[in-house]
């Protein structure tokens, strides 16, 4: 993990696309932005709540599922902000389990997960130990 004090463009994105959230019921906005190899990016998501929270969709996977929609398949890179109802940081956040998930089908073990505030990370610091498509075959 490393933390970069300047802030990288595809974090000024994610914090862009948080100002898009749908979080009546959390509070929390989410803003992701996914770099792909084949596409150009950034690809924007943003957490979309919904009072069946089941059907709650993260920023993250809303930012690498319109990435896959533009044509991307290698995920090389995201960023996450998190703001709270009052506009305030909220750092200590990371990927939840789905997203780690979705992370790792389309990304590598060393890809880099910058989190605002928090620093950046590979998502082997995360998922040491992803369900990989490897896992099916056989």
């Amino acid at each position: 993990m490393t933390n970069d004090s300047p802030i990288s463009p595809l974090l000024a994105a994610a914090r862009s696309a948080s100002r898009q959230a749908y979080s009546p019921y959390s509070g929390w906005q989410v803003g992701a932005a996914a770099e792909f190899a084949e596409s150009p990016g950034p690809h924007l998501g943003a957490n979309v709540e919904n009072g069946s929270y089941g059907l709650t969709i993260c920023g993250e996977r809303a930012a690498i599922f319109a990435g896959i929609v533009a044509g991307g398949r290698r995920l090389t890179r995201i960023a996450l902000t998190c703001r709270d109802r009052d506009g305030g940081l909220v750092a200590k956040i990371s990927p939840c389990g789905a997203c780690l998930q979705v992370i790792a089908e389309f990304g590598t073990p060393d890809m880099e997960i910058d989190i605002d505030g928090r620093g950046v990370f590979r998502l082997s610091d995360f998922l040491p130990l992803p369900f990989a498509a490897e896992s099916l075959k056989g």
